[in-house]
């Protein structure tokens, strides 16, 4: 049995480190990056289950990243979070391929109900 897969791409080391342990917790495998860079060689090598997105990182790059990771992964589940809660860059990630979002802060309950169907 394979175990379900997640990157959380965090740039907030608190909130990253809660993530991790919750996910492994759960029995999740895990693996944690500071910026979407570093991460994108790791989902096209891994085909993660789970791709957990700081949207609040800067640029339209990240939009592209989201789009990148679903062409290379199409069953990989990517959900954004952000703290600004604007409705057009939520809109504009789930047209890159997000498949959910939450807005920060957010109680963890929500990404695995999210997770669960």
């Amino acid at each position: 049995m394979k175990l379900a897969s997640v990157i959380i791409v965090e740039n907030n080391t608190d909130l990253r480190n809660t993530l991790r342990h919750a996910f492994e917790d759960r029995g999740f495998l895990t693996w944690t990056f500071p910026r979407a860079g570093i991460a994108e060689s790791i989902v096209d090598a891994l085909h993660p289950d789970v791709v957990l997105f700081d949207l609040d990182m800067q640029g339209d790059e990240t939009l592209e990243f989201i789009s990148a990771w679903k062409k290379q992964s199409p069953g990989t589940c990517v959900i954004v979070e952000s703290t600004s809660g604007d409705a057009e860059r939520l809109r504009q990630a789930m047209e890159h391929g997000a498949d959910g979002f939450l807005v920060k802060p957010f109680s963890l309950l929500p990404i695995f109900e999210i997770l669960n169907k």
